[in-house]
């Protein structure tokens, strides 16, 4: 299991949201993806993969190349997460990355009803989920949808369910919530299904 296990408490993912958004009320014209992982914290890979995957469940899947960059970031960071990296390493490129802060608080403000109520009613359930082997159950299946993300960039919808389903999975992750973790599957499979 990887450092970030004293992460799961009750509240965390509401500060998450809630840093996010302050940040996006501090930020003037753009804000940066390095500036996003120092409000989060650059040193916690599960909050820091919370956040890409929180940014392609929005609206802002539908402009081009969020999508794309979004599941490169889920990837590496699921990747670093796999092989316990103990810092987050993201290279410049994907850093400079920049979003409307306005268009991101907007978009922040339509999902945080429902991060806060999953963050309250969300605890320790099924932990054995959640260690090895099992624990690379999510996180493998984070990274394929990660890499996958480019691609659906084509397909209408189906890279903000690919992010739901991400999203959860780390909730799942942070909480050592098992039943989050089954919820998962459900934006899976529907995406299969709009897929097929």
């Amino acid at each position: 299991m990887c450092d970030d296990k004293a992460s799961g408490k009750l509240g965390r993912l509401s500060r998450i949201v809630d840093e996010v958004k302050l940040g996006c009320e501090d930020a003037t014209d753009e804000i940066k993806i390095t500036d996003l992982l120092s409000i989060i914290g650059d040193k916690s890979l599960l909050p820091a993969m919370l956040l890409p995957a929180l940014i392609v469940a929005t609206p802002l899947s539908g402009i081009p190349g969020v999508s794309a960059v979004g599941g490169l970031i889920i990837a590496l960071f699921s990747f670093e997460l796999i092989f316990n990296f103990r810092e987050i390493y993201l290279p410049k490129k994907l850093r400079s990355h920049s979003i409307d802060p306005d268009k991101l608080s907007r978009s922040i403000d339509k999902i945080a009803p429902i991060i806060k109520w999953i963050d309250k009613h969300s605890r320790p359930r099924i932990q054995f989920l959640f260690h090895r082997p099992f624990i690379w159950i999510p996180q493998l299946v984070c990274l394929f949808t990660g890499l996958s993300m480019p691609f659906l960039e084509f397909v209408p919808f189906s890279s903000s369910i690919a992010a739901i389903g991400v999203t959860l999975l780390v909730i799942s992750m942070l909480t050592e919530d098992g039943l989050v973790f089954l919820l998962a599957i459900l934006p899976y499979a529907l995406g299969i299904y709009l897929i097929v």
